[in-house]
């Protein structure tokens, strides 16, 4: 998925991205000669969806499509319309199913930190009998350094995966049928 790439403080869109109809959308509807309106959007999904996005610790993505709108300063009344949308949901179709793995582990991730968070030790069964016990907590919690490590595992393979994809795919020889055919008669 290297149609966007973070690198300067922006958002570089490659040329073939331009080529995909919902991409091409946004960039010609921008009439202006610095095409801001279509970079900001750019940023946007690629904010929101990919997966080396900085905003990808934000589960909800309700929540991080609110955190990355602000972040980019878009006016408060923004709001994604459909060619935004299709934009959206092409790049997300590119996400890999290692990227798709570690979005459900930093989701399952999520739930757990929200259940620890949520335990009250007063609660109790149809029978009196407490929900939580001691024994069942400290033992979650004896998991969360193993889990935040197998975490931080799955992002660094998953960013050394796009990074081999980018070079294997910058290191190809072009074939015959990669050259121009101009001249051919």
């Amino acid at each position: 998925m290297r149609l966007f790439r973070y690198e300067g403080y922006q958002v570089k869109v490659a040329p073939e991205a331009l080529l995909l109809k919902p991409f091409k959308t946004l960039w010609t509807r921008d009439r202006s000669k610095d095409k801001n309106k279509a970079q900001a959007e750019f940023a946007y999904i690629y904010f929101l969806v990919d997966p080396r996005s900085e905003y990808q610790y934000i589960i909800d993505e309700d929540d991080r499509a609110r955190e990355v709108k602000a972040g980019l300063g878009l006016p408060p009344k923004w709001k994604p319309d459909k060619a935004v949308l299709d934009a959206i949901a092409l790049y997300s179709s590119f996400t890999t199913t290692a990227a798709l793995l570690l979005q459900d582990t930093r989701y399952a991730v999520d739930k757990l930190r929200q259940l620890l968070r949520d335990i009250n030790l007063d609660d109790k069964d149809k029978n009196g009998k407490p929900i939580y016990t001691l024994n069942v907590i400290t033992s979650t919690i004896k998991q969360v350094p193993a889990l935040v490590r197998d975490l931080d595992n799955a992002e660094q393979f998953l960013n050394e995966q796009l990074r081999e994809t980018e070079a294997a795919r910058g290191n190809t020889e072009m074939g015959i049928m990669d050259t121009e055919l101009d001249n051919v008669e």
